[in-house]
């Protein structure tokens, strides 16, 4: 009668700490599952606005149709190189409308000169269009044209008295979009330039 007393009591502690094992199993398997639900929460937010990102920048994209310049002359009035240029730019096809003064444009040469524009407001560059390109490709916003002064961007050296890049000058120019997306475009000053050229004639540079 004793032995079935104690072998009672014994069932019962064994039974009480098969509970709290599976309680204490329960709670760890709830925190885990939690844990994952809130993992996968955060993943899944991620890899939404990454795939948004990455359709953003394949939508936005700009093209370049043509480069010109303004022809300069040295102190024998020969043309020697140009005091300004312009490129006129259009959506890539299927691309967002982008706001060119939301845009970075930055102008490299080959021989080290640079300088970076906050949109299309500044010294040195002017806008002749709309600065949000149209989507709608027989508006007239849908293209636009970005006008350099190379005298107010501070890129040249001094050819006859006048800031100028010479004959020979490779220029650089790539725009960042507000999407981050950049389109790029680049021209060669012809050298020599043709000697029937005069002061303030306009070229073909791409």
């Amino acid at each position: 009668m004793f032995d079935t007393e104690i072998d009672n009591k014994e069932r019962g502690q064994v039974g009480i700490g098969t509970l709290i094992v599976f309680i204490a199993l329960v709670l760890v398997a709830a925190i885990a599952a939690g844990v994952l639900i809130n993992t996968a929460g955060f993943l899944q937010t991620q890899a939404q606005s990454t795939g948004e990102e990455s359709t953003e920048q394949v939508s936005t994209n700009l093209v370049f149709l043509s480069s010109t310049g303004t022809v300069t002359e040295d102190g024998s009035s020969n043309p020697a190189g140009i005091k300004s240029f312009n490129t006129t730019v259009q959506l890539g096809p299927g691309s967002n409308a982008i706001n060119l003064n939301d845009s970075t444009i930055s102008v490299f040469t080959d021989s080290g000169d640079s300088v970076e524009f906050d949109g299309v407001d500044e010294t040195g560059i002017t806008l002749s269009g709309s600065e949000v390109l149209s989507t709608d490709s027989s508006s007239e916003d849908a293209t636009a044209t970005l006008e350099f002064d190379v005298a107010g961007a501070g890129i040249g050296e001094t050819i006859g008295g006048t800031e100028a890049l010479g004959s020979g000058t490779t220029v650089d120019i790539v725009i960042t979009t507000p999407s981050g997306t950049q389109a790029e475009t680049s021209f060669i000053i012809e050298d020599p330039l043709d000697p029937q050229l005069s002061e303030d004639q306009d070229i073909r540079l791409s």
